[in-house]
Order: structure tokens, then C-alpha cells, then sequence
């Protein structure tokens, strides 16, 4: 068990006893079994459970116990049941008294997960009156968060003040900067709070800037600032902008926006403006709104823009590019086929109309769409779908089981695109097919080309070639080729095979010893986004991460480091593309494997496990 769980089942006793304010005492004894229950599966990352055990505990003890329901309530706020944690504490009589203030800290969270943000800053600045002088910076950013939330921007900003005094957060400071800068009145302060900022909180700049000019009541400035903001100010400008009354530049922020970035969250946000107050008039605008449209549920009221948009007059490539796309996604395939063909009419546009036109005709069944996709690939041989149409060719004749004309294609996109990856799957289609046939010469032939061609494939190609020679009944070479593949790719799939094959003993890995510790640079990245997220800053964490994966270190360490840091934080998608960068540096490296292919939850499995007695 770790060292922090220890710890805190062992404070359980006297807590216990503490925790229990304002309650008759009894000579029930505390639910031990429990709260040691509740702390493994806390530790092997199962906070509801942790917070269900936690809870019925409660419910037994003849005496309200505040400790039980607190913990519980952490548990809650952890699994992201706020409102469930909230109705645990509010109203109970100990709350304010409970802790130096940490039944008041969970309540308040739980209150800004349920956008109550007025309550949970109240409930904040109660905490920071009863809390010890390590936690009053950390509360004083959560207070500052949740009045920015509720339209409380002075408040915010004293509480962002108050949390940077002392420097008890400076490895934060510069993203506090940029907070206390959004929500203060003197331009001037601002100026100085955003003054050579470092990236990545430099990124936030703009919008802090244009947000204080509007505090100060600058409205035409604060529209421009907005708007040259760019990424997540420019709702905010067309929304200002139509609160004094300037629709006309509201339209035009709104469907820049639209016909920026259609698929961004701010463009999903600005579809209630299109729909509402800001309808689209111009063809233009109703594209862009069908862009916006776009998504898995509203596929059908995008179609209808862009039909209007036809209907007034627009006849560009682009449209009908984009309402062919419509089509396809409504199951209208015949409309699609003559949308992509009028689109075919404008010479920069004519490849991908009529790739995508003979790519419908092929779902159609139609008898043209052979000889579309074919005069594709010899008019435009430097397309990037040219190989796509080819192998869609071989395939088309693999399905009707004509091997004659499948062949045929397969031969032509290897010849042609030897190193796509779509000739190598050709490769592999005609290899087996020969297999089968009767023909390993001719198989084999295939993989070696897969091999010369350093294709995506060349591992598998080398275990077969292994399999062919076998099949001729020339075990040395098969053992031969099986050996090298072994040594070449020991970790692999293929280097796997390989080994049983040939007999060899499994492979064996040392034990890793303790954990080194991180490099210096590594430990500090990690510290300041702890501290983010203990401040309650998740997206200036997300931020910090994404540096990271845009910065990675050069050397293995730093990158294994940095994987495991941000693996055990939760950030786990991260974490595995680091472990991808360090398989660069390192491919065999037991670590880098680990870091590839990590197991986050084995603890809760493990932990399930013997709860039910499995593998007991």
C-alpha cells in the first residue's frame, strides 16, 4: 500500500472521533472494515466505489457521522457526481465547523460542477477563512475562478490578487496573470499584469486584453479586440457586437466564424445566433451555416442551406462539392452522382468531383464506375487518391471473384505506387490468393517485393517468406529467415511467431528496478501542472500537456518521464504518444513498451478481482 494511503488510514481513528461534531457518543465502535475498504479501492482508482462503501458506512452508524460523508462526498466530486455530493453536504450543522474548512472546500466544488457559481464562491471564501496558510492561495484561486464564473469580476480579481501575493504560487504566476488581467477595470494594471508573458499563457493574451477593455467600458475596442483575437474571440465579438445594436457587424463576425472554423465548439456555440437573432440572407452565409451544420444529428438542416444556397444563384465547385457530401451522408446517392458531375465542370475542382462521383457510382453498383474510377488514375496519376481508385478497382473484381482482372489492377498499383501502403495490402491480397492457388514461388515473390519495397508490412512479409520456404520444404532457409526476424523484432508480433517457430525460449525480461527519479525539467513541468489542477486551472493544464506534446525532450528519458508523469495524472492519450516518440529513440526498451501499451486501471482490476475471488 502506498505511503500517503497509510498515512491516512492511520489519522482515521483520531478523524473519526473529530469528524463526529455535535453527535451524542455512543459505545458503537467506528466502522474500521470500512474505512480501510474504502481507502484500497480509493488507491487502486475506483473513487465511486470508494464513495459507496464510504456512504453505507454512514448509513449504519446510529450517529451521523461527518467524517464518513465528507470522504464520501470527495469521492463523489472525483467521479464527477457533483450534484449527488452536493445534496451529502449542504445543510448538514457541522459543515462550518468541520476541518479548517474542508467539508466547505468539497461542498463548493461540487456546487461549481453543478454551475451553482455564485454558492461555491461564497463556500470558497468561507473555506479560505478556516483554512491553514499552506491551502489559502489554492483556495483563493478556485474563489477567484468561480466569481469570473458568476459575473463577479472585482471579487475575482481581489481573489487572484490575494492568491499571488507571497509567491506562494509563482510557478503558476503566469497563468494567474493572465486570470487577474480578465477580470480587472484599469487598463493600465492590465497592460503591466500581461507584460512579457511566456508562452503558453501568452496564447490567452488577446482574450484577457479584449475582456478588460470591455470591463472598462470601452465597447467599440473590446469588439475589435475580440474579433483580432481570433480563436475564442470571435463569438464574443459578434455576440457583443449585437448587444449595442450593430447586427451588421454581428453578421459579418458570425459567419467569418461559421466560414472559418465550422466544426470548432465556438461555431457550435454561434449556431443558436444563425438560427435566431442573425438568420443568413446571402448564399455565402447559408453555406457557412450548413458547415456549421455539419455534425452526425443536423446533417439534414445542413442540406437545406445549401439547397438554398443553389437556389439563390450559387453555383460554385465548392458548394456542390459540399452538397454532393450532404447527399452521400442522406443516402441520396443518384442526386450525389449529378451534383459531382455539374461540380466536375470547373477544372480545379474536376479530380475530386470525379474521383468522389465514381467512388458513389461504385456503392450504386453502376456498370460505369470501372471505367470512371480507371480514366481517373491515367487522367491524374499524381493524385493522391490515384492509388485509392486502383486498389478500389481490385478489390471491385476480388469481391466478384474475378482474379484475372484483380490481378490485373494489383499488378498495376504495385507497379505504379510501390511504396503506398495500398500496394502493399495489394501485395498481400495477390500472395495469398497464389497460396491458396498452389503457387508458394509466386507468393514468395510477393513478399520479398513487400520486403524491397521497405513497405508497411515487410515484418508480416518476412514470417511468411518463412512459411513459403517451408512449404517448398526448405526448413534451414525458413529457420534462417524465422532467426533473423526473431533477433530484428524480438518484441514484435511477427518476431513473436518467429520465436515459437524456431523453438526458442520466450522472452525474458529483467525486473525494472526502483523508479529514478525525473529530470530536474521534467519534475518542474509536472509540479506546475499539479498545482494548476489542485487550483482548479484544468484548461491551463491541458495547455501545459499540450506543449509538451509539441515539445517533446530529445532524449529518452525525458520522454519516458514525461509519459509516466502524465499517465498516472489521467492524461492518458498523451502519455502514450510520448511513449510512441520515445519507441524512436528506444523500440525494445522494456519502458518504452510500457509506456506504449500501459494498463492505468490494472490496481482496479486487480482490486475487482479479488472482491469477487478471481484468480484467488
Amino acid at each position: 500500500m502506498r505511503r500517503s494511503g497509510a498515512i491516512w488510514i492511520a489519522a482515521l481513528a483520531g478523524e473519526l472521533l473529530l469528524a463526529s461534531l455535535g453527535c451524542a457518543q455512543t459505545d458503537v465502535p467506528p466502522d474500521h472494515t470500512a474505512t480501510y475498504r474504502a481507502d484500497s479501492l480509493r488507491l487502486s482508482g475506483r473513487p465511486w466505489h470508494a464513495a459507496e462503501t464510504l456512504l453505507a458506512a454512514a448509513r449504519r452508524d446510529p450517529n451521523p457521522n461527518a467524517f464518513l460523508i465528507v470522504e464520501g462526498a470527495k469521492a463523489e466530486v472525483h467521479a464527477h457526481r457533483f450534484e449527488y455530493a452536493r445534496t451529502l453536504l449542504v445543510g448538514e450543522p457541522w459543515l462550518l465547523d468541520y476541518l479548517d474548512g474542508e467539508a466547505l472546500a468539497v461542498l463548493a466544488q461540487a456546487e461549481f460542477g453543478v454551475g451553482r457559481y455564485a454558492e461555491a464562491a461564497a463556500h470558497f471564501q468561507l473555506a479560505r477563512g478556516r483554512a491553514p496558510a499552506a491551502r489559502l492561495p489554492l483556495l483563493a484561486v478556485r474563489a477567484g475562478v468561480a466569481f469570473d464564473a458568476a459575473g463577479q469580476p472585482d471579487s475575482a480579481a481581489a481573489a487572484f490578487a490575494a492568491a499571488r501575493a507571497g509567491g506562494k504560487l509563482a510557478s503558476i504566476d503566469t497563468w494567474l496573470r493572465v486570470r487577474q488581467a480578465r477580470v480587472t477595470r484599469d487598463t493600465a494594471a492590465v497592460s503591466q499584469l500581461l507584460a512579457d508573458l511566456p508562452a503558453p499563457a501568452a496564447r490567452d493574451v488577446p482574450i484577457a486584453r479584449a475582456r478588460a477593455l470591455l470591463l472598462g467600458g470601452d465597447t467599440t475596442r473590446a469588439i475589435e479586440a475580440f474579433a483580432a483575437a481570433g480563436k475564442g474571440g470571435a463569438l464574443d465579438a459578434a455576440r457583443l457586437a449585437l448587444a449595442t445594436g450593430d447586427s451588421a457587424r454581428a453578421r459579418s463576425l458570425l459567419y467569418a466564424l461559421l466560414a472559418r472554423d465550422p466544426l470548432s465548439d465556438d461555431a457550435a456555440a454561434a449556431v443558436s445566433l444563425a438560427i435566431g437573432p442573425l438568420p443568413p440572407r446571402a448564399p455565402d452565409q447559408h453555406v457557412a451555416l450548413a458547415r456549421a451544420l455539419n455534425r452526425r444529428t443536423t446533417a439534414r438542416d445542413a442540406r437545406i442551406h445549401v439547397e438554398h444556397a443553389l437556389g439563390a444563384g450559387d453555383s460554385s465547385a465548392a458548394t456542390l462539392l459540399f452538397y454532393g457530401e450532404l447527399l452521400v451522408s442522406s443516402g441520396r446517392l443518384r442526386d450525389a452522382v449529378r451534383a459531382y458531375g455539374a461540380a466536375a465542370r470547373d477544372s480545379a475542382a474536376r479530380p475530386l468531383a470525379i474521383y468522389r462521383r465514381a467512388r458513389v457510382l461504385v456503392r450504386l453498383g453502376d456498370s460505369t464506375a470501372i471505367p470512371a474510377l480507371s480514366g481517373f488514375t491515367y487522367s491524374y496519376p499524381a493524385d493522391s487518391a490515384a492509388p485509392g481508385a486502383l486498389y478500389i478497382l481490385g478489390d471491385m473484381q476480388d469481391g466478384r471473384d474475378d482474379w484475372g482482372q484483380a490481378g490485373r489492377w494489383y499488378a498495376e498499383l504495385i507497379a505504379r505506387y510501390p511504396g503506398d501502403p495500398r500496394a502493399s495490402l495489394a501485395r498481400f491480397r495477390l500472395a495469398a490468393h497464389a497460396e491458396s492457388a498452389g503457387h508458394p514461388d509466386s507468393a514468395a515473390a510477393l513478399y520479398q517485393s513487400e520486403i524491397d519495397a521497405s513497405g508497411p508490412q515487410r515484418t508480416a512479409a518476412r514470417f511468411w517468406l518463412g512459411k513459403m520456404a517451408e512449404a517448398r520444404g526448405d526448413a534451414a532457409q525458413a529457420r534462417r529467415i524465422w532467426l533473423a526476424l526473431a533477433q530484428e523484432d524480438s518484441v514484435g508480433y511477427y518476431g513473436m511467431r518467429a520465436r515459437r517457430e524456431t523453438g526458442l525460449p520466450p522472452l525474458a525480461f529483467a525486473p525494472l528496478g526502483a523508479p529514478a527519479p525525473p529530470p530536474e525539467a521534467v519534475a518542474t513541468g509536472l509540479a506546475r501542472i499539479d498545482t494548476l489542477l489542485l487550483a482548479g486551472l484544468d484548461s491551463e493544464a491541458q495547455a501545459e500537456v499540450r506543449v509538451v506534446l509539441a515539445h517533446p525532450p530529445q532524449d529518452l528519458e525525458g520522454r519516458l518521464a514525461w509519459s509516466e508523469g502524465l499517465g498516472v495524472r489521467g492524461y492518458g492519450s498523451a502519455a502514450v504518444r510520448l511513449g510512441w516518440q520515445a519507441a524512436l529513440l528506444a523500440p525494445n526498451d522494456v519502458r518504452v513498451l510500457r509506456a506504449i501499451f500501459p494498463w492505468p486501471n490494472r490496481a482496479a482490476v486487480e482490486a475487482e478481482a479479488q472482491e469477487f475471488g478471481v484468480d484467488a
